[in-house]
Order: C-alpha cells, then sequence, then structure tokens
C-alpha cells in the first residue's frame, strides 16, 4: 500500500513538472500548459461577445471556438507575465454576406477580458499565431 501512495505521489509531482513548462509562440509570448481540465462556463460566451463588440457587429457566425485555463500568459515577446489562472478562448468569425474566417484571440481572468486579438484590433496574422501558440489552432 505504502508503495502505491509514493508511486502516486511520484506521478503526481511529475505532472506537475511538466504543467510548468512552456510553449513559445511568435506573437504570443510564452504560453504555459493548461493548469486545469476546465474553464469557467461563461468563458466562451464572453469570448464571442467580446469579439462582437470590438468587430462592431452582432451577427458574427462563430466556428472552432476552443478554450483552455493556463497558469500565466505574456503578452507579446516583451511584455510583462500575467500571473492566472487565466482563460484563453480562441476560434474563428465570419461576417455576414463574407465568405471567409477570421481568427480571434481573448485572454481574460476572474471574467474580464484583458485583451481580444483579431484583425479588426491587431495585425492580420496576430490572432491565430497567438492561437497556435497556446495550442488551440489546427
Amino acid at each position: 500500500m505504502r508503495a502505491l501512495i509514493a508511486a502516486l505521489v511520484i506521478a503526481s509531482a511529475a505532472g506537475t513538472a511538466n504543467a510548468a513548462g512552456a510553449v513559445t509562440g511568435n506573437l504570443g509570448g510564452d504560453i504555459p500548459h493548461s493548469i486545469a481540465p476546465t474553464v469557467p462556463a461563461n468563458a466562451r460566451q464572453q469570448a464571442q461577445d467580446a469579439v462582437k463588440h470590438d468587430v462592431g457587429d452582432d451577427g458574427l457566425k462563430f466556428r472552432v471556438v476552443k478554450a483552455k485555463e493556463v497558469a500565466s500568459l505574456r503578452r507579446g515577446m516583451f511584455g510583462e507575465t500575467i500571473e492566472g489562472p487565466l482563460a484563453l478562448v480562441c476560434g474563428q468569425y465570419q461576417k455576414p454576406g463574407q465568405a471567409d474566417y477570421s481568427w480571434f484571440f481573448v485572454a481574460s481572468k476572474h471574467g474580464h477580458v484583458l485583451w481580444i486579438s483579431d484583425p479588426a484590433s491587431g495585425t492580420p496574422d496576430e490572432a491565430h499565431d497567438s492561437c497556435s501558440a497556446a495550442g488551440l489552432a489546427d
């Protein structure tokens, strides 16, 4: 029984060390692996509402919306690290009457949107690059 408990403690310690590692992206900076398997229930809807407001169109159609929670995040290559937990939401939206989709990236903390990256508010590839760095783009 003691051997089983010791094995579980060692396995959980190894998992904790792995979760503290970082994935480096171009524009997104360092994005640590997820600290929890769950994201706040309203994070996806809050992100979609923020994108609608930022783009200025309530008729947006969303697809491939993914979310994860991270321990910390750094905006840009030289930005300060923001301690979490933080919810990251990525996906694509389409404006009515347009054929193509655009990427968006939303970071929030405790229910407050920290920033939005999409073609309306940043460079054309910023949102996609941030989503890729977070492991949320295919």
